[in-house]
């Protein structure tokens, strides 16, 4: 369990960790895979979620799952990337939490994902919570914890 006092340092200034969804690149899983090439490559992300029609998450596509989807498929090669959809080569494998989500589950997901996303129950897509953003709040309480606190080791008795 992640102590009271980092939970709070951890949430300010602000609370909201998250991007919003409208700030995320993303793709439908209806987009074919040319399309999918140019988001990822003019997003400069690596991996982004993909949506459907209600803008549920199904999935996650990144350059490395279209290259790697067909033995045959180039990038350089439009036709075969604008004749397949998104869906047929996206990770069905998400890192998903609903939007009352704890700080431990966010960084259990983080330790192996570049980000979380964020949904409702229904699963309507909110926005992502970014590994780097994490990083950077607990970069600010290692340099800053002294300053608000005395912390002193405890000492314990050895059974």
């Amino acid at each position: 369990m992640i102590s009271n006092v980092i939970e709070d340092m951890f949430y300010r200034p602000t609370e909201n960790l998250m991007i919003p969804a409208k700030d995320v690149a993303t793709c439908n899983e209806e987009d074919t895979l040319l399309h999918a090439v140019l988001v990822l490559s003019n997003s400069g992300y690596q991996i982004i979620p993909v949506l459907d029609g209600e803008n549920h998450v199904r999935g996650l596509i990144s350059i490395s799952d279209i290259v790697t989807s067909f033995d045959d498929l180039s990038l350089f090669d439009e036709d075969k990337l604008q004749a397949i959809k998104v869906k047929e080569v996206m990770n069905q494998v998400v890192p998903i939490l609903f939007d009352n989500y704890d700080l431990e589950d966010v960084l259990r997901f983080l330790v192996n994902n570049n980000f979380v996303c964020i949904t409702h129950k229904n699963g309507y897509f909110l926005g992502i919570i970014p590994r780097k953003v994490a990083l950077e709040r607990f970069t600010h309480i290692a340099h800053n914890i002294d300053y608000e606190y005395d912390l002193v080791e405890k000492t314990r008795d050895l059974v």
